[in-house]
């Protein structure tokens, strides 16, 4: 019910009258009154004025489902939204979800991770309330080589969705960090659950520090807030992730393959670099000279032979 009743507030030009909101709810003002009461203490600012009704002034900083989804018009992405204060991952419960068959677009988001994790084990700090930690599971028609596609349309989608609320326009580092003046922005994480050549399903994480301070984060991180000097609206922020999510997904699903990587390449700082690449084949060195057609990072060596590479830990060389 509260829920219906700040969509009213949302919805309303101006104030809107108790009498009117208990005709359109049907029940009592009494019992309005006392939910007002309700999301006054969950951080809402509702302003009653005699004869003229309640008013919504400003939201508090918090993640609710029915908030991230007022508004946001997806068809596939975040159309059933699990919001939790705390998990030890997001990534472990939508896998879970997963597993036990959840419709695709599903998004799992948590206000702080005990044990959240990036690539290589690494761990991501989720500092409370000042970033958006989420997971999403899609089931893609692609084969498996392609995969590596969807880490790279994440990276564009979650870029485009930073530059369209902000003033920060972030860099990508292959395959999936996005960076600002050379510090983390964010990072995404992708596990897939496959059999034979058939996938069933990938979980798509992000991890994107908004209003945490320096203090806050880990070394060699920033933050929204840092970037822009200014606090951001976490949800506005989540509502433009998730369209753009959903944007690019389809142009994957539809193999506009070439609009992805051109949009991947505009953004890149690490093409036409030298760099270190280390995975369990070993390390090498050369100058990243181009993506291949499923997204894996061409590397030319010194004696200029081409290596490709699908996944692997970069250091850009000076």
């Amino acid at each position: 019910m509260q829920e219906r009743i700040i969509q009213f507030l949302k919805e309303s030009d101006g104030y809107i009258s108790g009498e009117e909101m208990s005709q359109k709810l049907n029940m009592s003002r009494a019992a309005i009154w006392k939910h007002m009461q309700e999301l006054r203490s969950q951080g809402y600012e509702i302003a009653a004025v005699p004869h003229l009704g309640y008013q919504l002034v400003a939201s508090p900083d918090k993640l609710c489902a029915f908030e991230i989804q007022s508004g946001l018009h997806t068809k596939i992405i975040g159309k059933k939204m699990i919001v939790m204060d705390t998990v030890t991952s997001t990534m472990d419960e939508a896998f879970r979800l997963g597993m036990a068959g959840c419709g695709e677009g599903t998004v799992v988001c948590a206000e702080t991770q005990s044990k959240g994790r990036g690539r290589l084990g690494r761990v991501w700090s989720s500092p409370k309330a000042k970033g958006l930690y989420f997971s999403c599971v899609l089931r893609p028609n692609l084969p498996l080589n392609q995969l590596s596609l969807l880490t790279l349309m994440s990276a564009v989608a979650l870029a485009e969705a930073v530059e369209d609320t902000s003033d920060v326009k972030p860099s990508i580092k292959w395959p999936n960090d996005l960076l600002w003046e050379g510090r983390k922005l964010a990072g995404i994480l992708t596990e897939l659950c496959a059999e034979s050549d058939q996938v069933k399903f990938v979980v798509v994480g992000m991890g994107l520090n908004i209003n945490a301070s320096a203090h806050q984060l880990v070394e060699g991180a920033t933050s929204l807030k840092m970037a822009a000097s200014r606090n951001f609206d976490r949800v506005e922020v989540f509502q433009a992730i998730l369209r753009s999510l959903e944007k690019w997904y389809i142009k994957l699903l539809h193999r506009d393959v070439g609009e992805i990587t051109d949009a991947w390449k505009e953004r890149s700082s690490t093409l036409n670099k030298r760099l270190r690449l280390t995975d369990p084949a070993g390390t090498i060195e050369g100058e990243a000279i181009d993506l291949d057609e499923d997204g894996s990072l061409l590397i030319r060596k010194d004696n200029g032979v081409i290596i490709k590479k699908t996944a692997g830990d970069i250091l850009l060389l000076r």
